[in-house]
Parts: C-alpha cells; structure tokens; sequence
C-alpha cells in the first residue's frame, strides 16, 4: 500500500462519515463541543516553500443524542416539585445517599474480612431511571475536519462557527432559517470561548433574525476544564516541600 492510497482510503472514510453526520442531524437531537489544538509541522527536507510551521487551529465533535434520553425533555414538569419535592423522590434519595456511605465503609480494606458482604440489607437500591443499554442506544459520536483558524478573538469565534455549520451542510438561507428557529444547540468549549459566546450574544442581541442573535445555541462550559483546574489549584496548595511536613511532596518522597 502506498501512502497515496493510504491518504484516499482516508479522505473516502472521512467523506463517508461526514455524509452520515449531515443526515443523522436531521433525524436526532445533537450538540457539539469543540476546542483549540496546536498542531506543529515538521518538514525533514527544508526548501523555500516548504518549511516547518505551528497550526493553531480548532477541531470539534458532533454527539447524536437518540430520542429515549430526552424524552422527557418534552414534557411540562411542576416547579413546585423541584422545590419542595416529594415524599417517594425524598425516600428515594435518602436510600441512594445510605447505600453510597455503606459502599463507602465497606469497600475500606479495614472490612475486607466482614462476613455480611452480601447481606440484602446491603445490597444497592433498585435503579430510579435505569438507562438503556446496547448498541442501539449508544449516543453516536463524529469528529468534523480540523480547521485553520484561531478562536482567540471575537471574529476568529465567529469564523469557527461558520466553519462548523459549513461541514454540516446548515450554511444555506433555508437552513439558517430552520436553525433559527427550530433547533436548540447545546454548544460546549471551554470557559474562555464561553465567554466569547456570551461576549458575542450581547453585540449580536438587536439583528434581525434569530440566526444571527444566535437565539439557538445555550453554551455549556467544558467540566473537564474545571475539574483540571481544581485538580491543579489543589496541586499548588498542597504540594509542599521535601523538608515540610504535611506536604504532599514530603509524603511522596517518604514512600520511595
């Protein structure tokens, strides 16, 4: 196999994919999330028009979310029920959060030995909302092209958005229109494109059509951004040193 073949077989695997992306938007509810990456490029033979460069680009990922988990998103919920509850979704709960601190203790290397492991007063409680298995309703996941453009501004955002509805097939009038109108995105990225979103609603909010306000995108920040960032603060707090005591440093190096 050659490297050109290699690269068609590729690009038709890329194309098929695409082409199932654009028709499964149409049938399924989906979101997408997307985020920058900085791609260098190497060239082993220099030449004046060929020559080793840093991308920084963007790439991103369309999830298909299949009808049975948003269900109930279509029906009218009570507010008075998310405020004040109910006694079986109370009771419910309360058995949920006994059974996790008995996993807890019983997981402990301490209760290793107990002999009433499989007690059924142990056991875990029956499931609330039990989600689906199988292949079937398995949330499907597509990558889109990578593409050459910074988000680090306003006008870079906005050109990544267009890139995004451009791979999709929704940068025609009519379909703009449907978006519009018709669709609720959840747009996921980091904080900082978050925030350019929102930056970018507030410009946008007096235009003339729902398209261009953007009326159809909620953005969601990424979580694993904040869970990095929690795991790095906590990491900068209590490190330590070699020579402290308490530290984690200190207890690191003591287990060597």
């Amino acid at each position: 196999m050659s490297h050109k073949w290699t690269a068609n077989a590729y690009g038709e695997l890329s194309e098929q994919a695409m082409r199932a992306t654009c028709s499964e938007i149409k049938i399924y509810p989906w979101t997408i999330s997307h985020d920058n990456v900085n791609i260098p490029l190497r060239v082993f033979s220099q030449q004046l028009n060929n020559q080793s460069h840093f991308i920084s680009g963007c790439t991103a990922t369309v999830w298909i979310l299949l009808h049975f988990r948003v269900s109930q998103a279509t029906s009218v919920f009570s507010f008075d029920d998310v405020m004040y509850g109910e006694p079986d979704v109370d009771a419910c709960i309360e058995s949920q959060h006994q059974y996790h601190i008995l996993w807890i203790l019983l997981d402990c290397p301490e209760f290793s030995d107990y002999p009433h492991h499989d007690d059924p007063l142990l056991a875990a409680p029956p499931p609330v909302h039990e989600l689906e298995a199988g292949l079937e309703n398995a949330t499907k996941q597509f990558i889109l092209g990578t593409c050459p453009i910074e988000e680090a501004s306003y006008e870079g955002t906005l050109k990544v958005m267009e890139e995004w509805f451009k791979q999709l097939h929704l940068d025609s009038e009519d379909e703009k229109m449907k978006t519009g109108l018709k669709l609720i995105i959840a747009w996921i990225s980091d904080q900082l494109m978050i925030e350019r979103l929102r930056g970018l609603w507030k410009y946008r909010h007096e235009d003339h059509n729902a398209f261009d306000r953007m009326d159809f995108m909620i953005p969601i920040f990424g979580w694993f951004h904040l869970i990095m960032a929690l795991a790095n603060s906590l990491h900068k707090q209590y490190l330590g040193m070699s020579a402290g005591i308490g530290g984690l440093q200190h207890a690191f190096d003591s287990v060597k």
